[in-house]
């Protein structure tokens, strides 16, 4: 299980080394969408990943070649709009569950699907599992999420709809602008690829969302 732990609490003994994601080619994503959810309108806007939500949810992917060992993670982006928490809601609860960010880091792990599983899968959990080399399985997408709620920073949690979910709440957003969400493992961890979820679905909420550049930590030699 992977662990997390804000910068700068850690010391780390090895050089590490910086790696950008393409955040400018739409080519490298993958866009997934919901056979019942309008999907998001998927762009790159200026040399930046262009996302926008009108009630709407659609996962970006990308995957790496190889499996990746990475230490951290930087997001450096902007977003406007509105996303409507209603009062008394807990966000991530049913009815509020949506986000303007979730940036997902698909753990490598053993867990397969057999070929029975493989029939009746949601299409987002067969693209998750293809994501793994044939020889090894995953373990779960670690999300790092924004929040709405200050009162709801740091707080974790499996999603009560699959356990091929975390969920690690790790910036508050007090309003709309730009942002930056920075995050460092405890320990490095073996990762497939990214998983983007950005939402407003299920509070009827519409925003753009920006995402400027990604930056991997690894392992340096």
């Amino acid at each position: 299980m992977a662990k997390w732990i804000t910068l700068g609490l850690v010391l780390w003994t090895v050089t590490a080394t910086a790696e950008d994601v393409s955040v400018d080619e739409l080519d490298a994503w993958t866009v997934l969408s919901f056979s019942s959810i309008p999907p998001n309108e998927v762009s790159v806007v200026d040399g930046a990943l262009s996302i926008k939500v009108r009630a709407s949810a659609s996962p970006l992917i990308y995957g790496f070649d190889t499996p990746t060992t990475l230490t951290a993670i930087t997001v450096v982006g902007e977003w406007q709009g509105e996303l409507r928490i209603p009062d008394g809601v807990v966000q991530g609860d049913k009815g509020a569950d949506d986000f303007v960010l979730k940036f997902g880091v698909v753990e490598a792990g053993d867990r397969r699907l057999n070929f029975f599983q493989r029939r009746i899968a949601a299409d987002w959990i067969k693209q998750l599992f293809k994501l793994a080399p044939k020889d090894s399985g995953v373990e779960r997408i670690n999300f790092l999420s924004t929040t709405q709620q200050a009162d709801q920073l740091n707080n974790r949690r499996t999603h009560p709809l699959s356990d091929l979910l975390y969920e690690a709440r790790i910036l508050h957003l007090a309003e709309p602008g730009r942002f930056t969400m920075s995050y460092e493992f405890v320990e490095p961890v073996e990762t497939l690829g990214l998983w983007i979820s950005t939402d407003g679905d299920d509070t009827g909420s519409n925003f753009d969302l920006r995402l400027e550049s990604i930056t991997l930590q690894t392992p340096g030699s």
